[in-house]
This record gives structure tokens, sequence and C-alpha cells, in this order.
């Protein structure tokens, strides 16, 4: 397996060999994991010998993800959690079965006594699922307006790793998490996924697109990449 050193350690690589890359990409997965993707034209010795002229920057960006504190949700009463850019008030009732709804500023969860947090975990997600859909649906019509591109059908599920994506027949889907961002987040991921029904890659012509939409977008980015890890169910 490749690796870089750094100060004596070993830190290993995935590689990853991709037909569309133009350029070595050096990515540091939140798990602390390290990705190199290669273009068609660059040997697999001169990535990994690019990887380790960047040792000092991986092992500076594996420090700063093994010293985040995981997010860790009890769904206990007073609990807090952020939804489409508020705070909910998490408020436990005792009841049969097990359910969760949004009620002026509060978020109620009922279950038997005893009820783990997991278990209220999947019922929250279905809620914002099915909430997060009515809250989306107008932004996501409103950017394909102004991308002059048919609203696409929107779906949104749990995923670990995308923040959202495009379907081949136009369709867009985009992470349940999302829904825990900023409405500024949440209308850059929007937007970066409209704007690939256009433009199915990330050239120039891409970026330019997602500049036209929202001028904003790198605020956008910048939160994503420092906040996001804290949006978690």
């Amino acid at each position: 397996m490749s690796a870089v050193v750094f100060d004596g350690e070993e830190i290993p690589l995935t590689i990853i060999h991709s037909a569309k890359r133009r350029t070595i990409g050096l990515t540091v997965k939140e798990t602390g994991e390290v990705i190199l993707r290669i273009p068609p034209h660059v040997t697999e010795e001169k990535a990994v010998s690019f990887a380790q002229s960047k040792a000092e920057w991986i092992v500076r960006h594996r420090a700063k993800f093994e010293s985040r504190k995981r997010v860790e949700r009890y769904y206990a009463e007073g609990e807090t959690i952020p939804f489409f850019g508020r705070e909910l008030t998490i408020r436990r009732i005792e009841g049969d079965k097990v359910r969760a709804e949004i009620l002026e500023g509060e978020l109620l969860l009922t279950g038997p006594a005893g009820t783990e947090a997991d278990v209220f975990r999947e019922a929250v997600i279905f809620l914002f699922r099915r909430e997060g859909l009515k809250h989306l649906r107008p932004i996501v019509s409103e950017v394909a307006k102004a991308a002059g591109v048919e609203p696409p059908m929107l779906r949104i599920r749990e995923q670990q790793r995308k923040w959202g994506c495009c379907t081949p027949k136009n369709g867009i889907i985009l992470n349940v998490r999302v829904l825990l961002a900023p409405e500024l987040v949440i209308r850059y991921l929007v937007v970066h996924e409209v704007a690939h029904l256009e433009h199915r890659h990330h050239q120039d012509s891409f970026w330019a697109e997602v500049e036209r939409l929202m001028p904003e977008f790198r605020e956008a980015e910048q939160v994503l990449k420092e906040q996001g890890w804290m949006w978690v169910f």
C-alpha cells in the first residue's frame, strides 16, 4: 500500500484512478483517510511523490479532524437540534407509539418510557425528510428557473459521504443532514446540484454558473467545510 511519511509516521493513501480528472486530487476525509485521485496522464509514482510533498498539510488536517469531538445526540428533554436554520428544543412525551413532530419551535418526541435514542433518531430522520421536502421544493424551483432548466425531481436521503448528487434522469438527491445546516449552506447545495444538470463536471463553466446563481457561494462553502462535521443526527 502506498503511503506518505512525516516525522517517522507512515500515513496510508487510498489511490483512485479517475478518467475524468485533469489534475491530481488530494483529500483528507473527516475519518482521517487520505484520498489520492490520479488522472490518466499521471503515473502513480508521480502522484505519490506529489502527496509526499504535501505531507505536512496532510498531518495538519488529520490533526484538525481528530481534535473534533463527535456530536452526540441523546434526544433528551431540553436538548436542541437545528432544522432549516432554526433551533428546535426537544420535548419528550410518554406514549404508546414512537413518533416525532415539529410544533411551535419544538421537536416533540413521543414514545414509551425507556425508548432508546437510536429509535428516536430514526423517527426524527423520517420527519426531517418529509418536512424538508416542503421547505426545499420552492428553493429548487426558484433556482431551476434562474438556471433555465426544468425543476428536477427532488429526493432526500440519509447518506454517509455525499452532500448531494444528480441522477441520470435529471433529478437531484440531497443528504438529510443538509437540513441541519444554516440556510446559506442549504441554498448553496441546491444551487450546486441544479448547476450540475447542465454542467456534469467541476470545470470553469460549472463554477461560473454556480457564481451566477449564488455570488456568495464561497462563503457557504467555507461554512460547509468548517462546520459540516457537526451536522449529524
